[in-house]
């Protein structure tokens, strides 16, 4: 069985990456989204229905504040992932240690992959 991912971890991994340091685009939130998507589905969750909101639903509050949301058979529109004013980043609230697992794995997967991008330039 794999280890569950946690929360803070996801935040540490963030923090460590130096990313907080730049800009929240619509761009870069498009990638994070679809890694978390692809995670979501592959899960399997909630009767196969557990997605990113389509059409994207990211909402970008200035360079540092997004908001991240999804959907699934029962409700409409709940966190994701958010980054707030001040720093912190929030991870599915609403979810438990389970359904909070997609979200973790895209997000960790997204600051992966923009790490590598952010050494090249």
């Amino acid at each position: 069985m794999t280890a569950k991912l946690t929360r803070e971890a996801a935040r540490k991994a963030y923090a460590d990456s130096g990313l907080d340091h730049f800009p929240l685009t619509l761009e870069r939130m498009s990638g994070l989204r679809n890694a978390i998507n692809s995670e979501m589905l592959a899960a399997g969750l909630m009767q196969g229905t557990y997605h990113m909101a389509h059409p994207s639903l990211i909402r970008v509050h200035g360079s540092n504040c997004v908001e991240l949301r999804c959907v699934s058979y029962y409700f409409d529109d709940r966190e994701a992932v958010t980054f707030n004013a001040d720093g912190f980043v929030g991870f599915a609230g609403w979810a438990d240690d389970t359904n909070v697992q997609p979200v973790l794995r895209g997000f960790l997967q997204w600051v992966e992959h923009e790490a590598e991008v952010a050494e090249l330039n």
